[in-house]
């Protein structure tokens, strides 16, 4: 069995075998997605955001932690062309880029195995970024969406145009 510990919300935080590979698991909209844990460097309120001019709307602006600017996206603005609502910020370490995502909150962390893994089927006209969905697991009932942090980054480097 598992071991479990619970998370600061009240949920349970399963930690599985070594080899699976863990996931952290947040939920936006009544949706759960995740990232790989080994992406994220903080989780964190949300605080003051600076605006950026000439971004796309997702692009909310700039958080200050620790004196590192990171862009601050909306995940609900970039998929469901909806504003999330402002609760936590996932901070991506700094070897991917400086970046961060708006998130609702985090539900746990669990292990998933390679196995489990189930692939997403993308509509070939659907425009809503389903690219960026590597796979997808089932978690406590839920199915849960694993994103790809380099296919969101290279949306929105095509979004932005050259620099």
């Amino acid at each position: 069995m598992p071991d479990m510990t619970e998370s600061s919300n009240g949920t349970a935080i399963s930690h599985e075998n070594s080899e699976d590979e863990k996931q952290l698991i947040f939920s936006l909209m009544n949706r759960f997605y995740s990232f790989p844990s080994h992406y994220i460097g903080e989780i964190a309120l949300f605080d003051t955001v600076y605006p950026l001019p000439l971004m796309p709307p997702y692009i909310l602006g700039v958080i200050n932690r620790y004196s590192i600017p990171y862009a601050l996206f909306d995940i609900g603005l970039l998929f469901h062309n909806t504003p999330s609502p402002r609760g936590k910020v996932l901070i991506i370490k700094d070897d991917i880029d400086r970046i961060a995502f708006l998130i609702d909150d985090v539900m746990g962390i669990t292990g998933i195995q390679q196995e489990k893994l189930l692939n997403v089927e993308r509509n070939a006209g659907s425009n809503d970024l389903t690219e960026a969905v590597q796979s997808s697991f089932s978690w406590n009932g839920s199915d849960v969406f694993i994103l790809d942090i380099k296919k969101i980054l290279s949306h929105v480097k095509e979004d932005i145009g050259p620099q």
